[in-house]
């Protein structure tokens, strides 16, 4: 038997195949490493040592062909480092999302993305770069570069200059919100070349307002006048329909309600009449005594938890009928289904505990009566009766979850009589599939 201690209901750490990992006690050795020890996943590491105003530190990005914890891929270096999931990149929806993780983790390793240049970052050769052997990281790079249309020889000043002018220009931002972000950038450029930017932002910004009032405007304007002259025209062609059509309608309601006043007394008298005939009565009472024979033995087998189909009931409860002793033709019917006695009989001694022999119909039939009401009443409403514990249950009520799972079990196996729907899609899994089971 295994000696691990864990529990079982504990949530299990995520497990990635993507992984940043940065210390600033990692060693160029160290990476190297790392990297050998892992000659069928992607690695790309690098030590940082020449960026202004920040620690020498190692940062490597890894992907591996299995997923691991955080707390997996800290056990293989040997200081402490940092361990974050690198994998998605928000530019990238759909089947590219995270396509060119590693690509993208490579020219960061080199800053030479403008954006790192704009923030005074070191360049580092890719002499300098660790990667797994075999793998082309610069091709890679290279093709992302093209793709993003990032020209990493240009001098980041000018790309980060364009930037912000195309920013001005959409009207993202104005010459102020510049200065504040980035002073250098700002100051590289004349004063007024930001204002006149900013100016030139707000004159388009107006002529486009006026452009588009003065064509709602005159849309507006078209419309109404068309409007109007229509329901002019309409009302007056309008008017004279209702007051032909009143006449008539009024006219014709009048002899509707005399046919229906007649029809409704005819259908009236001639259902007192059916009524009161005893073939009716007597009709009525079979209709009756055979909907409560059906009913009695589906109690019975869902008194004994006997699931399946309605033969299937129905030999349950004949052979537990026969286990009584009610095997006459007084208790089995030809179609070897019991009759409205033998239910009755079998049913009391189930759920009243009254022996057959022991039972007066007319005594324990306002009891059994009560007891098929009831019954008729769960059938119709079982999946309102499971709405509200399975809507708790989805709020994570444990209580509520074994409320509806015992009234599943109970429920659940007859489906010719119980139709129950599906457990809700935002109950927990394991929990749904409990219930379903159930089912």
């Amino acid at each position: 038997m295994s000696k691990n201690t864990t529990n079982p209901t504990a949530p299990r750490p995520p497990r990635r195949r993507g992984w940043s990992i940065v210390s600033n006690a990692l060693t160029r050795e160290m990476i190297e490493d790392f990297v050998a020890a892992h000659p069928r996943d992607l690695g790309h590491g690098a030590v940082h040592d020449r960026d202004p105003g920040t620690e020498v530190h190692g940062h490597v990005f890894f992907y591996s062909k299995t997923q691991r914890t955080a707390a997996a891929m800290q056990r293989k270096f040997p200081v402490p480092v940092i361990v974050k999931p690198f994998i998605a990149h928000p530019g990238e929806p759909g089947t590219d999302r995270g396509k060119f993780a590693m690509s993208r983790g490579a020219r960061y390793n080199t800053h030479e993305h403008p954006d790192q240049q704009t923030l005074g970052k070191a360049r580092y050769g890719d002499d300098e770069m660790i990667a797994t052997p075999g793998w082309d990281w610069r091709a890679e790079v290279d093709a992302l570069n093209a793709r993003e249309k990032v020209d990493p020889e240009r001098p980041a000043r000018l790309a980060a200059v364009d930037r912000f002018a195309q920013r001005i220009l959409a009207g993202e931002l104005t010459a102020r919100d510049v200065y504040d972000q980035n002073k250098r950038i700002f100051l590289a450029k004349s004063t007024g070349h930001w204002t006149q930017l900013e100016r030139q932002a707000a004159e388009w910004k107006r002529q486009k307002a006026e452009e588009t009032a003065l064509k709602v405007y005159e849309e507006r304007r078209q419309a109404a006048e068309a409007e109007q002259a229509e329901r002019a025209c309409l009302a007056a062609e309008q008017a004279e329909r209702e007051r032909q059509a009143a006449v008539g309608r009024e006219a014709e309601r009048d002899a509707q309600a005399r046919k229906l006043a007649e029809e409704s007394a005819f259908r009236e008298a001639a259902l007192e009449a059916e009524r009161a005939r005893p073939e009716y009565q007597e009709r009525l009472a079979v209709q009756q005594a055979e909907r409560d024979r059906v009913d009695l033995i589906d109690m019975i087998a869902m008194w004994n938890d006997a699931k399946g189909s309605r033969s299937a009931r129905n030999s349950h409860a004949r052979r537990y009928a026969a286990g009584l002793g009610l095997t006459s033709s007084a208790h089995v019917r030809p179609d070897r289904t019991l009759t409205h006695l033998g239910a009755v009989l079998t049913y009391a001694e189930l759920a009243l505990g009254i022996e057959p022999a022991d039972a007066v119909t007319d005594e324990i039939m306002p009891e059994i009566r009560q007891d098929l009401i009831d019954h008729r009443r769960t059938i119709s409403s079982a999946t309102l009766v499971l709405g509200g514990p399975e809507l708790r249950a989805a709020d994570g009520s444990h209580h509520d979850f074994e409320t509806a799972l015992s009234l599943r079990q109970r429920l659940g196996g007859y489906p010719d009589i119980i139709t129950l729907k599906p457990p809700r899609s935002d109950i927990k899994k394991a929990w749904r599939e409990q219930l379903l089971a159930a089912s």
